[in-house]
């Protein structure tokens, strides 16, 4: 089953914006960002993407999601032809795409990018927002901001230090320079490369692992490493002591202790 966006609205070149969605296995949700060229994250791009995680929030049949780029890109960012020097507009931008990378993070259920090309700028922090990424040995990383007298707002520069450290946060951001999928494996920007052609098979077989698992569970486990990263090791493990009442007393951890003990595979509910 598929699902289609479209929308011609703030576009420059005529195209329109696409933001589909596919559903490749039981409890997998495909989404493909087509905004030409190179995934630029106009602001109709960004407020369709935001609005397509809310329908997909409401889904009880998605247990997990990968986000992806077509063509040579995964996305570039903003397009810097739609920049204003205008208070008012900086502000807007600002806030579309902070709540957007905030709407991805806080998506109660696992968001995997499959980085298929260039994966730069606002793209890049859109990739840092999801949970797990994926590298095709052709994608390209970097944060050029500051090549054009901006700098990786949207959430860029918190993200980063979290996931590579400081220092090579800030050799990355202050440079603006471009590195291969093998240096981002190498830093922790990525958790794997995989060949071009296989990058899609495996973002979705590895989802489709995490789909396998209870949806309590699955979500219980990405709030609890949010909010203790985010709010400390103490609201972390508060947060785990109430999520384990919440998980522990539901159906489907009743079914998961059952299916272990009959020696079958479990079939989960919720």
């Amino acid at each position: 089953m598929t699902g289609t966006i479209n929308t011609d609205k703030g576009m420059n070149d005529g195209d329109p914006i696409t933001i589909q969605v596919d559903y490749p296995q039981d409890g997998v949700a495909l989404i493909s960002i087509s905004s030409q060229p190179l995934g630029v994250l106009r602001f109709e791009v960004k407020r369709t993407l935001q609005a397509k995680l809310a329908e997909l929030e409401a889904d009880k049949r998605i247990r997990c999601l990968v986000l992806t780029g077509t063509g040579r890109a995964f996305s570039v960012g903003s397009d810097i032809k739609d920049f204003h020097q205008d208070i008012g507009w900086l502000l807007e931008n600002e806030y579309v795409e902070a709540g957007l990378n905030a709407a991805i993070e806080n998506f109660p259920l696992p968001v995997i990018a499959a980085c298929n090309g260039f994966t730069l700028g606002g793209g890049a922090v859109l990739a840092l927002a999801c949970d797990i990424r994926l590298a095709a040995e052709s994608a390209r990383f970097g944060f050029p901001e500051v090549k054009v007298g901006a700098f990786a707002s949207g959430s860029g520069t918190q993200r980063l230090p979290r996931l590579v450290g400081r220092g090579r946060a800030l050799d990355l951001l202050l440079t603006g320079r471009t590195i291969d999928a093998h240096q981002a494996l190498e830093i922790g920007l990525v958790e794997y490369v995989v060949a071009d052609n296989e990058l899609l098979d495996r973002a979705i077989d590895l989802a489709a692992q995490i789909a396998a698992n209870a949806s309590p569970s699955i979500s219980a486990t990405k709030r609890c490493v949010n909010v203790g990263l985010r709010d400390g090791f103490e609201a972390g493990l508060a947060m785990e002591r109430q999520l384990r009442v919440e998980t522990g007393t539901g159906p489907d951890a009743a079914e998961g202790k059952a299916a272990f003990l009959e020696k079958r595979p479990p079939n989960f509910t919720e």
